[in-house]
């Protein structure tokens, strides 16, 4: 059995909507890649003003999850979800989830630094990043719960039927295209800072080779007489395309108003190290 950490702005264990939900399906499809059925979700809580300030950093609750992909509108009406949770235009922002099977709701909630060695990045808040180490594990194993079984509900019920019959087990076998595209979104990618020469341009972006990204760009120079070119300047490796393009949107959102066309922005070394770091850690 394995964990998968993950920050969100209130308990989903214990609750009405018995589901783990993502922004996009590519999280959510992650999730089920690199996941097997028994393995389990931890929540915890964010540290935004969105999460109730005696939540904030604190190792929520723990859960098994179903191995279906669900659209929560399918299984849930606007009037169950928080009002919050829609943008202007009426869109869910959470549409992707699965189903919560079986759940523990920790009494009390420590905070998350005071109890895991392992420091998480921003794979944890648009999505989930693995638990890797054994004492980590042990210690929230460990934690005092109490035990959540979700409302009744016929298909997930189903689900939790089809959970135990499938531990343990392997993944389906790739046998089409669409299997090999979301492998490929499943491989090693970085995300990447390169600038224009000495300037103050900057172009953000994500791909699973920055040095053939980057000559790919500058063919596009006429270098010949003497143009600035572009270099990289900053890079991190995540361990899929998913997440990297999920901290290249983040930089994005915190240099908004920076940003020119594109993949472009004008600012200091400075505003672009700060976000960066930010990025990375995702709060």
């Amino acid at each position: 059995m394995r964990l998968f950490a993950t920050r969100v702005w209130g308990n989903p264990v214990g609750g009405n909507i018995p589901m783990a939900t993502f922004g996009s399906e590519g999280h959510m499809a992650r999730l089920l890649a690199i996941s097997k059925p028994g393995d389990r979700l931890v929540f915890i809580g964010t540290k935004t003003e969105r999460t109730s300030p005696e939540l904030q950093g604190r190792i929520l609750s723990m859960a098994e999850f179903g191995r279906l992909r669900l659209r929560t509108l399918d299984y849930f009406s606007k009037d169950e979800l928080d009002p919050r949770d829609f943008d202007a235009r009426g869109n869910f922002k959470f549409p992707h989830g699965v189903p919560i099977v079986r759940g523990w709701v920790f009494d009390p909630q420590p905070f998350v630094n005071n109890v895991l060695k392992q420091r998480l990045t921003m794979l944890a808040t648009p999505g989930v990043e693995e638990l890797i180490d054994s004492d980590d594990i042990a210690k929230i194993m460990a934690l005092p719960a109490t035990a959540f079984e979700p409302p009744p509900n016929q298909q997930f019920d189903q689900m939790r039927r089809i959970n135990d019959a499938l531990k343990p087990t392997t993944g389906p076998t790739p046998s089409n295209s669409s299997y090999e595209a979301e492998r490929s979104a499943m491989e090693a990618s970085f995300t990447y800072a390169m600038r224009f020469g000495s300037t103050s341009i900057w172009k953000v972006g994500h791909a699973m080779s920055v040095s053939g990204r980057l000559a790919e760009i500058n063919k596009h120079i006429p270098h010949e007489i003497g143009i600035a070119q572009w270099k990289v300047e900053l890079q991190q490796k995540w361990p899929d395309a998913i997440t990297a393009h999920a901290m290249e949107q983040k930089v994005f959102e915190l240099l908004d108003a920076k940003r020119t066309t594109g993949e472009r922005i004008n600012c200091t070394q400075k505003e672009l190290g700060t976000a960066w770091l930010k990025a990375i850690v995702g709060e």
